[in-house]
Formats: structure tokens, sequence, C-alpha cells
């Protein structure tokens, strides 16, 4: 009875180690290289088996190593960099892996307004006024400039006693007479600047959009609806719907854009951004 237990604890113990080497015997190391998408060695990269939960890391070379076999998946990870998934399968062995890691993309620092628009132009553009002092300032220095002069100012003329004669006194000066109609002529045909309407000033925006180069405006960091709320402030501005809708003149309005941007960046959040090398 001795000598069966003893020959069937002999026999479980053979069992038992042929099954483990059948069992090792189906796993290999997979040899691979790790590198970025420009083609650098990425040392200190992780390499996770999934089904052992073995886990190496990359040599100096971008090297690794690690027990493995088919179906077994490997995680790729690296700081910086998108982790990669890999499945092996039976030819995954017969040569070494190169993998490529992505780099992971910056993003962009958010550029703040000075103030959350509502997204309906005519309310948002009334937060565009300048402030009160500057409008004060801006009608005193108007109405400065209207005041007549308290005193007569000098005037540099030849005294009628030492003029020489005007042998065309008298006489039509063809000329001025000449000029005269044409300005007549001028002002007939012409239409007056008048105030335009909402179609009208949509239709003057679009048309101003497709005309001039927005690029000098997206480098400050303006999108569409940036300049949609600028080009507004610039129209209330210098009145560029009603003096150029009708006679459209793009170097003309492109000039008093600019000149409306310099004061306009003054009171808002943007700033040019630096040309990459």
């Amino acid at each position: 009875m001795y000598k069966l237990n003893s020959v069937k604890i002999k026999l479980l113990f053979l069992l038992i180690t042929l099954f483990s080497i059948r069992i090792f015997s189906q796993s290999d190391y997979i040899l691979g290289n790790i590198t970025n998408e420009s083609g650098d060695k990425l040392p200190f990269a992780s390499i996770h088996n999934l089904r052992t939960d073995q886990i190496v890391m990359s040599d100096n070379m971008g090297n690794f190593a690690i027990a493995a076999k088919p179906s077994d998946e490997l995680r790729i990870s690296r700081q910086g960099y998108e982790r990669s998934l890999i499945l092996l399968t039976s030819g995954s062995f017969s040569k070494s892996l190169d993998i490529k890691l992505t780099t992971i993309p910056q993003e962009i620092e958010e550029v703040k307004l000075s103030f959350r628009p509502t997204g309906i132009l005519k309310k948002d553009v009334t937060r565009l006024n300048p402030p009160p002092k500057v409008v004060a300032l801006n009608s005193a220095m108007n109405n400065y400039m209207r005041t007549p002069l308290n005193e007569v100012a000098p005037k540099a003329s030849t005294p009628s006693a030492f003029k020489q004669p005007d042998f065309a006194a008298g006489q039509v000066n063809l000329m001025k007479l000449a000029g005269a109609i044409g300005g007549l002529l001028g002002k007939a045909t012409s239409s007056p600047k008048t105030t335009a309407d909402y179609s009208e000033t949509q239709e003057f925006y679009k048309r101003v959009k497709s005309a001039i180069d927005l690029g000098y405006y997206t480098q400050y960091g303006l999108d569409e609806y940036d300049f949609d709320i600028f080009l507004a402030y610039a129209d209330q501005a210098y009145n560029l719907a009603k003096n150029y809708r009708k006679n459209f003149d793009k170097v003309a309005i492109d000039s008093k854009l600019k000149m409306a941007f310099s004061e306009y960046i003054k009171t808002h959040n943007f700033s040019k951004k630096q040309s990459e090398g």
C-alpha cells in the first residue's frame, strides 16, 4: 500500500514537471526598438506585457526584450508620447519589432476676452464703445477746434498801392468757369451718402471680409467672430458702410481698418503672435 502511494506521488510530480516544461516552452522573448516620429531613439520607455504583468524599460538606444508568446498584448508608453498597444502574432517573433510613438500635441494657450460675448452682434457692439473719459475728451477737443478765434489773425498780403495792375480784371476766367461747371455736374451725377440699413450693412461686411487680407488680424489671435465684432467697431468709428458701400475703395477701407485696429487693441486683450523660426 505504501509503495503504491509512493508511485502515485512520483507519477504526479512527473506530470507537473512535464506540464510546466510545456507551458514555459510556449513562451519566448520578443525583441524590439522604440523611436519617435522623427526616428530618434527613445530610452526609458515602458513595455508592459498585459498577460504576465511583466514590465521592462528600453535602454539608451531604445532596445528592449521581454518574455511573451503569440496573442499577448504589449502596451508601450513614455512620458510626453501617445500610448501604443501591440498585439503579438507568430510572425512577431521572426524579426525585431520597430515601434514608433507619436508626440502628444501641446495645447495652445486660451485667449481670454475682456468680456463674454453674447453672440448678438448689436448687443455686443455696445460693449466696444470707448470709455466715457475718452468720449468726453474727444468731444471737448472737437468743440475747441470748431470755436472761432477771439483775435483776428494777421494776413500776409500786399497793400493795394503796391500791387501790380491786374490786366484780367473784368474779363471772364475760362479755367475757373470750366471748374465751376465740372463741380456742378459732379454734384448732379453723384448720389448723396446715406446711412446704410441693416441688410446693406451686412452685405458690405461680407464684401470687406472677402476683399481684405484677414491675415493681418489673425496674427493677433482674432477668429472670424472676433473680426466681426471689430468690423462693427470700425464701421461705427469711421462710417465705413455709409462712405464705401456704394463706392467700394479697397485701399481706403484697408487703411481705415488698420487705423481703427490700432485703437481697438489698446482696450482689448489681443497681442501679435511671434513668428516661428
